[in-house]
């Protein structure tokens, strides 16, 4: 009996240590929210670290004199600022970077739109599209280093291919040197912008026009619209977020160009033609702030990357308040009409 008794004690202690041990795992379990947390968790420590840090960092230094490691440097205030604002070789690296982007992004815009419509359009059958769609993206793989040495080989005097090329056919002369000229150095550079991005813009706005529904299309054809119309009038507008994004992006990265037009001239002599005629506001920070041929100015030079940041910032503002009016018009009309029916239907039940 005694044997039976301990038996069944056993059993019973034993019947309870799943549900234990289940009670002891529910204490220590972690939401399932906080996991979206854990992954995400990485890219803010690495944002924080490598671009917040140093932003703030910036605008500290921009307010200072600090010009290297090895010297002291003193609170001075708005005085990098003010000092920028009387500098016309500042605003002429403005004036070359809208340049230089406006070259560059408006054919782009254009071209990838036409060239967009044609790959995703089902009238126009199109023969190996995929292949040319890879062949339009194939410059954006490529690094900007490996194409700036491409384009500068081709057009160095006298080895170039195309310079040799133009000077046969009596385009330039013999003593003329394309990267030393102002608009020659920007037309090829904007070039290059536009041959290395084209396909990115293209295939980004090939998936927005496939992301419409087929049926709006069919619709559209069975009304009689032409393709022409239905381009104009339903694939333009369904698209719009996706062209506000290509257009913020563009802009914020047409601002921000330096490897091309650093790289492109890097090996030409410091004259006062192409050099200075494609210096762009991040050319002009680099030089400031590493290639001033004495002290480095670090302070003029986060100056500079803060106006640059200021100008980013207040184009992208603008674009969006240009771009989204008309949906903020309706949006507000809609909430008029919705209150005004809830204070009519008030009034009456008063």
């Amino acid at each position: 009996m005694e044997q039976l008794s301990m038996e069944r004690e056993t059993l019973n202690t034993g019947a309870h240590l799943p549900e234990q041990k289940e009670k002891r795992k529910k204490k220590f379990r972690i939401p399932v929210n906080a996991y979206g947390v854990l992954f995400i968790l990485p890219f803010f420590i690495v944002y924080g670290i490598f671009s917040l840090f140093p932003m703030f960092y910036s605008v500290i230094l921009s307010l200072t004199d600090y010009a290297g490691y090895s010297h002291r440097f003193d609170f001075i205030g708005f005085g990098n600022f003010a000092w920028l604002v009387t500098q016309a070789r500042f605003w002429q690296s403005f004036l070359n970077t809208v340049i230089i982007f406006s070259m560059n992004f408006l054919p782009q815009m254009a071209f990838a739109l036409i060239f967009a419509a044609m790959f995703t359009t089902k009238t126009y059958k199109m023969k190996c599209k995929g292949v040319f769609k890879a062949i339009y993206y194939l410059p954006n793989i490529i690094t900007a280093t490996s194409v700036a040495v491409m384009f500068y080989t081709l057009f160095l005097k006298p080895s170039g291919g195309l310079w040799q090329l133009l000077n046969k056919m009596g385009i330039i002369s013999y003593g003329t040197n394309l990267y030393l000229l102002a608009w020659p150095s920007r037309i090829i550079i904007a070039f290059i912008q536009f041959w290395m991005w084209f396909g990115c813009t293209m295939v980004t706005l090939s998936a927005g026009i496939l992301g419409i529904n087929p049926s709006v299309y069919e619709a559209a054809q069975l009304d009689g619209a032409s393709q022409k119309d239905i381009f104009l009038h339903i694939t333009l507008p369904l698209i719009k977020p996706i062209v506000v994004y290509s257009l913020v992006t563009s802009v914020l990265g047409g601002l921000q160009v330096f490897d091309i037009p650093y790289l492109f001239l890097s090996g030409g002599p410091v004259l006062s033609g192409g050099r200075n005629a494609t210096e762009t506001i991040a050319v002009y920070i680099y030089k400031m702030a590493f290639d001033t041929g004495g002290e480095m100015q670090y302070g003029i030079a986060s100056a500079a990357s803060v106006y640059l940041f200021v100008i980013c910032m207040t184009i992208s503002f603008v674009l969006f308040r240009v771009t989204h009016t008309d949906e903020s018009k309706r949006q507000r009309r809609a909430e008029r009409k919705i209150w005004g029916g809830v204070h009519h239907e008030s009034g009456n039940a008063d």
